[in-house]
């Protein structure tokens, strides 16, 4: 069974929410962040560089990449999509 990772391109307040929502779900979330080399851990989140994305394991890792607007998601080296959808706590339907 591979490990599921999930990576945010792009830092901004977006992203940051997509980051939140997916850690609080306990998944592995990394931020794309140009301005990084290699791998450090600022605060919640980690983030990565290119270097590091195109060294992940893809027989060990399924790799899902969010780009803007961060609503939809696709597996990097797939041909799969999917739609993330994020529910707001109190937006249940009645």
């Amino acid at each position: 069974m591979k490990t599921n990772v999930h990576i945010i391109m792009g830092l901004n307040e977006d992203s940051l929410g997509t980051a939140s929502y997916l850690q609080r779900r306990h998944e592995v979330v990394y931020i794309y962040d140009g301005l990084v080399k290699g791998v450090q851990k600022l605060k919640d989140f980690t983030y990565v560089d290119q270097q590091f994305i195109d060294s992940i394991d893809h027989s060990v890792f399924k790799v899902f990449v969010y780009e803007p607007p961060y609503k939809q998601g696709q597996l990097l080296r797939g041909k799969s999509a999917f739609k993330m959808e994020k529910k707001v706590p109190g937006e249940d339907k009645q």
